[in-house]
């Protein structure tokens, strides 16, 4: 078990209302933040990242400290832990699944783009909605074969071929 941080609901507040109040580096700590990194390996992704910044978002209630198994990393993840059928997800499994996905798929900066669109859903509709806008972007980017592969794992009764 990894002590690893994920965003609170605040924090996901937070990057929705584009407060400038943080500094630039505790801003970009959030804006990537997921489980799949320690914060160790997140300040070496952002440069000029300290521990004061990782104070600061936990003390703010912006991000929280999980206990986890580091995630499996594959080129793509199994779909066995997600549940079938787009319909059955919750917001929470599909913010999830896209924010730990986003930069596997589509890239860095794509990638962060797609997060924080990610960020701006509000409610399942919306959410739903970006999925299926997901698929398509991870088609151009890696091709019919790898948003086959996704839509199968978001549930190829809501994410239908465009």
């Amino acid at each position: 078990m990894t002590l690893r941080f994920v965003k609170t609901p605040r924090g996901r507040a937070q990057i929705a209302s584009r407060d400038a109040r943080l500094p630039r580096t505790a801003r970009t700590l959030l804006l990537i933040l997921d489980d799949s990194r320690t914060p160790s390996q997140w300040m070496d992704l952002v440069q000029g990242s300290t521990q004061a910044d990782f104070d600061l978002l936990r003390g703010e209630g912006l991000i929280a400290a999980v206990r986890t198994d580091p995630p499996a990393r594959t080129a793509t993840r199994p779909s066995a832990s997600m549940p079938t059928g787009l319909s059955t997800l919750s917001y929470e499994q599909l913010y999830g699944f896209m924010t730990s996905q986003a930069r596997e798929r589509l890239g860095l900066i794509q990638g962060l783009k797609f997060i924080l669109e990610v960020e701006r859903c509000v409610g399942e509709a919306q959410m739903r909605d970006l999925a299926v806008r997901f698929v398509s972007a991870v088609r151009k980017v890696q091709g019919d074969s790898a948003a086959g592969k996704l839509r199968a794992a978001l549930g190829a009764s809501m994410v239908g071929s465009d």
